[in-house]
């Protein structure tokens, strides 16, 4: 590569923000989705410097410049090219829950489930993971294979990418999406719902049954003694 894989980590990293809270607390409303071209946008493994994944999406929003290039296989290696120039209003990209969530059979599901990268015998996989644990986890996608670089991953055959809209507006958030409802408990409870933060199909997901939480025991408080208040001196006249 052209750059430095430390370089290019910090200046993706730069910019994810936390925003599990801010979606939990944000406005619901319905949405839409649109569909997109699937040659345009690219889903990206990107190593953290201390080890694991991240996810990350770039799309090509115009074509002044390209915005990554790829080579080899099992698994193929990206370069994410717009980190070398001011990429703005030429290539798009999404780091975060603030810019990409799942859609199944039609319900938006972005308060339902998080997106995690997980290493599995050697192959990085994408998954979608029931936020309270209750229910099983889908796999969307994986790099077959596994080098510490960026790497592409291919959806399978049952996920595409679209993109969430609102009143006939195309935002800028992603969905993983699938004509296939959600596993288990799940299904569709979720609601046409999300933060205000803006194919090909077929086969079936893949569930992978989670694991019932243990609760942690909680130790018994012990009772503290009650302060007494300190006598004050007396002044003698």
């Amino acid at each position: 590569m052209k750059h430095s894989l430390v370089r290019t980590v910090a200046a993706l990293a730069g910019s994810a923000i936390l925003t599990i809270g801010a979606i939990g607390s944000a406005k619901a409303f319905t949405f839409d989705e649109t569909d997109i071209n699937q040659d345009r946008v690219i889903v990206i493994a990107q190593p953290r410097p201390f080890g694991g994944y991240q996810l990350l999406i770039v799309e090509q929003v115009s074509d002044k410049r390209k915005c990554w290039s790829e080579s080899g296989s099992n698994p193929v290696k990206v370069d994410p090219l717009l980190v070398t120039f001011d990429f703005t209003g030429i290539c798009g990209r999404a780091t975060d829950s603030n810019g990409f969530s799942i859609r199944m059979a039609g319900t938006d599901l972005a308060l339902k489930y998080t997106l995690t990268l997980e290493t599995v015998d050697g192959n990085v996989l994408l998954m979608g993971t029931p936020v309270d644990y209750q229910g099983k986890s889908v796999i969307i996608g994986r790099t077959n294979g596994d080098v510490n670089d960026f790497m592409k991953i291919s959806l399978d055959p049952a996920w595409r990418l679209s993109k969430r809209a609102y009143q006939g507006r195309t935002l800028g958030h992603f969905y993983f999406t699938t004509n296939e409802p959600a596993p288990g408990e799940i299904g569709n409870t979720g609601g046409n719902t999300g933060g205000n933060t803006g194919g090909n199909t077929g086969g079936n997901t893949e569930a992978i049954p989670q694991p019932i939480p243990i609760p942690i025991p909680q130790p018994i408080p012990i009772p503290q003694p009650i302060p007494q208040p300190i006598p004050q001196e007396i002044p003698i006249p």
